[in-house]
């Protein structure tokens, strides 16, 4: 039988449970493929002691894996909503028994907070511990993309055990195609706009012009260039986005991707990203990013180092150029709302 992991609380499922855009289509496309839900049920663990809260939290998990036989598979999306610090004891246990586990990666703790001078050592240390001593009692990983696997194969995962991704899928209902795009249309800022994550959108450049999506920002200190549209449900945000391209940076500056978030991207796949190409736009990528090797061999965006460069960069795309950019966009967004690359790496874990 092939599972994945569904994680729930027992009580108020619908207000703690929302759940996130990323880790719902995931659990969309495995039913489709098949899979079926492993639920783990814990109690409002927020309300305990840490203590008891890891307790719980390992016995919800134990008792939903004693249903798996030997020669089943699960698919875990990483990290848990409800991490327990026994999750490796867990999986060995899996493993002993023959099931076959599979981790879907969304986040790296470790590689997000590896320039955070603010964090304790004790949670680092924590964090490699746990990271670590769990990859290696599992059956296969997907990781983001090439840079992210590298990272786990120099921290002692065994390099035939871990797929890229290469980028997350993104389902849309109702999907409906854009017309009359432009490269000369605002660039699109859409997510978390908070300063913490994007302090960078109060230092832009006078042009081009920006089109900003999400919670966080700070109307009362919005540039003459910018444009804000509010905040939308993950379903609703496609059809509601206009530009030209899609923007994907991070940090406090324009200048670079900088600070935790900035850094990240060194490593990771912003799931904006996939939002992006999925509804139509081409990208603007941070040329360091892991992100910006996808977008350059696929050809569905333009990579800048500083967004002090981007006007003359897309001022040197010719129409012909910008429409090669859409048609690939196309292309590669269809995959991402079938659910392509998830399907593609988990044939390739095989």
């Amino acid at each position: 039988m092939k599972y994945y992991l569904k994680e729930e609380f027992l009580h108020d499922n619908n207000v703690k449970n929302a759940g996130n855009k990323a880790r719902n289509d995931v659990e969309v496309i495995l039913n489709k493929l098949g899979y079926s839900p492993l639920k783990v049920l814990v109690k409002d663990w927020y309300q305990m002691n840490v203590l008891n809260a890891q307790i719980h939290k390992y016995r919800a998990h134990s008792k939903a894996f004693k249903f798996l036989n030997k020669n089943d598979e699960i698919v875990i999306q990483f990290p848990l909503l409800h991490h327990t610090l026994f999750l490796s004891n867990l999986l060995r246990k899996l493993k002993n028994k023959g099931v076959k586990v599979y981790f879907l990666i969304h986040d790296l703790e470790t590689l997000r907070f590896v320039n955070d001078k603010t964090l304790p050592f004790r949670m680092k240390l924590r964090m490699k511990l746990t990271e670590s001593d769990t990859f290696r009692n599992v059956t296969g990983i997907i990781a983001h993309n090439p840079i992210m696997k590298s990272v786990l194969v120099d921290k002692g995962v065994a390099e035939d055990k871990i797929v890229s991704l290469g980028i997350f899928d993104y389902l849309i209902p109702n999907f409906q195609e854009k017309t009359g795009l432009s490269k000369n249309q605002p660039i699109i800022v859409a997510g978390n706009l908070a300063q913490e994550k994007a302090g960078y959108l109060y230092s832009l450049p006078a042009k081009p012009a920006y089109n900003l999506y999400g919670v966080g920002f700070d109307e009362s200190r919005a540039l003459a260039n910018e444009t804000y549209f509010g905040s939308f449900l993950p379903d609703e945000l496609p059809a509601a986005l206009e530009g030209g391209f899609g923007l994907v940076w991070d940090g406090d500056s324009a200048e670079t991707c900088s600070g935790v978030f900035g850094e990240y991207l060194r490593y990771n796949n912003s799931h904006k990203a996939s939002l992006y190409l999925a509804s139509g736009f081409p990208l603007v990528v941070w040329k360091q990013s892991a992100l910006s090797h996808f977008v350059l061999e696929n050809g569905c965006g333009i990579a800048v180092e500083s967004l002090h460069d981007l006007k003359a960069t897309i001022d040197n795309l010719s129409d012909t150029d910008y429409q090669d950019l859409l048609e690939n966009t196309k292309r590669v967004g269809k995959g991402i709302r079938d659910g392509h690359y998830l399907l593609t790496a988990l044939n390739n874990l095989k």
